[in-house]
């Protein structure tokens, strides 16, 4: 079934994408297909306008798809497990992304845009416009306190915030993410505060 329309990007069918990317990303870890939504909101969102949207938001909802079956789908990671296996999952991402893009009738060159997207958000770095979009769309779609709670033991939030803190203002290059990580940073830091004190008073 054919969900684009390679000569005009009005005709992606987004709905039909979404229904098969979700049987893709939910074999991935707890909280990937969660994350995968809120990473198309923020695509659309930095990438309000772009005419290659599509390619954007067909690389948000499936840029984890490397993760797929890399790890028990039921089990919240640490952040050593995550280091120990990012690599193997990154090596998977261009055969698990070129399969599925096939089977919805992608072209080569298509397929290969975006891959291309997906390496720099696994690579966490851009070079264009367009990687800029899905690496900050990826970043800025971490710093909610439902991302950790849905992919992170409660023992490594902390430790996530303090990485985000240290390395996403270095990776983020659209003026609107820019403009926005400050304040979702600040906001993440106050709801784990939050979340640590409820489960005191337990």
């Amino acid at each position: 079934m054919r969900i684009r329309n390679f000569s005009n990007d009005m005709n992606f069918n987004e709905k039909i994408f979404k229904s098969k990317a979700e049987k893709e990303i939910s074999r991935c870890r707890p909280g990937d297909w969660n994350h995968a939504k809120r990473v198309v909101d923020w695509v659309k969102e930095l990438g309000n306008g772009r005419g290659d949207l599509s390619f954007l938001i067909s690389a948000a909802y499936i840029h984890d798809i490397g993760w797929r079956d890399v790890l028990p789908s039921d089990k919240k990671i640490t952040f050593d497990e995550l280091l120990q296996f990012e690599k193997r999952a990154n090596d998977n991402s261009e055969k698990f992304t070129s399969e599925f893009l096939q089977g919805l009738e992608y072209s080569p060159d298509d397929i290969e845009t975006v891959n291309r997207l997906i390496r720099a958000a696994d690579e966490h770095a851009s070079t264009t416009d367009d990687e800029a979009v899905i690496v900050d769309a990826d970043n800025l779609s971490k710093l909610t306190i439902d991302h950790l709670k849905e992919k992170y033991q409660s023992s490594e939030w902390l430790k996530m915030y303090q990485v985000w803190k240290d390395e996403f203002a270095k990776r983020v290059k659209t003026e609107i993410g820019k403009s926005r990580f400050p304040t979702l940073l600040d906001d993440l830091k106050i709801s784990i505060e939050k979340e640590f004190a409820a489960k005191e008073k337990l």
